[in-house]
């Protein structure tokens, strides 16, 4: 990486039901990142309505475009980019489970559908289709959307044309309970982290994690959060905290991250 590493955040924000209220946290979480310098905040996957059985109700044109109106102003406001998860709309009425860039100037860039939903999500998005590659700050920038770390081979083959710096990994994962134990070597995890791992080794790409800290539909469902950033080696380079919700702040490459604790 030339010249100095980039500033980025990762947003654990607490999932609420409403869009508004999720927007009152992307907003919030935006500011925190451009305080402590983060040139881009990542978010998790449908970061804007919430990832929860009630997507149908939220994930509505009319409810969408204001909330996503607020986020794209206040990366204007805050001079930070974004990525987001949010739901997107084509002309034949279909919603798609998309990831957006917004600028630090406050327009929506190169988005991204999620390819491999599950068979669940099929009921409600339709599938998206290509890997776009986004050019910020340098570097050569993709997104790989929760349990699409399964589609190594599918993902590798769309991106054969050009080498990729960062995948932004937009999740909603974790261990089931009685899993994980004390020591991280011996925790027994579903899989999830090991395929992100080898995505980034396979790519030769930072593989940046942004997951929700909890999930609605399961309250009762523990050890979410945890959003990890590996390297091109596919070593793990930090794992943020555990069931929390905040904000942490770092420079690609190293370690050391800031954590600001944001309110349920």
């Amino acid at each position: 990486m030339l010249g100095p590493p980039l500033r980025l955040a990762i947003a654990q924000q607490a999932m609420h039901w409403t869009t508004d209220e999720n927007t009152a946290r992307i907003v919030a979480s935006l500011a925190i990142a451009a305080a402590q310098g983060a040139r881009l905040c990542v978010f998790p996957e449908l970061a804007l309505t919430g990832f929860h059985r009630r997507i149908r109700e939220q994930a509505q044109p009319e409810v969408v475009a204001p909330a996503l109106q607020r986020v794209c102003d206040a990366c204007r406001d805050h001079g930070v980019a974004c990525m987001l998860g949010t739901p997107t709309f084509v002309g034949d009425g279909a919603v798609l489970n998309s990831y957006v860039f917004i600028g630090a100037d406050g327009r929506v860039g190169t988005t991204m559908s999620k390819n491999g939903p599950t068979a669940a999500e099929l009921t409600f998005f339709q599938r998206g289709a290509g890997r776009p590659v986004l050019q910020f700050e340098g570097l050569a920038c993709t997104t790989v959307m929760c349990r699409e770390v399964e589609d190594l081979d599918e993902v590798a083959a769309q991106l054969r044309h050009g080498p990729v710096d960062v995948v932004f990994w937009p999740s909603l994962t974790g261990q089931a309970p009685g899993t994980v134990l004390d020591s991280p070597e011996a925790t027994e995890d579903l899989g999830y982290l090991r395929r992100a791992g080898l995505v980034a080794q396979r790519l030769g790409a930072y593989v940046v994690q942004s997951n929700w800290p909890q999930a609605l539909n399961t309250p009762d469902h523990t050890h979410l959060g945890e959003s990890k950033v590996y390297d091109a080696a596919g070593d793990l380079l930090l794992t943020l905290p555990r069931d929390e919700a905040g904000v942490g702040v770092f420079n690609l490459g190293e370690r050391d991250y800031h954590w600001t604790p944001l309110p349920a």
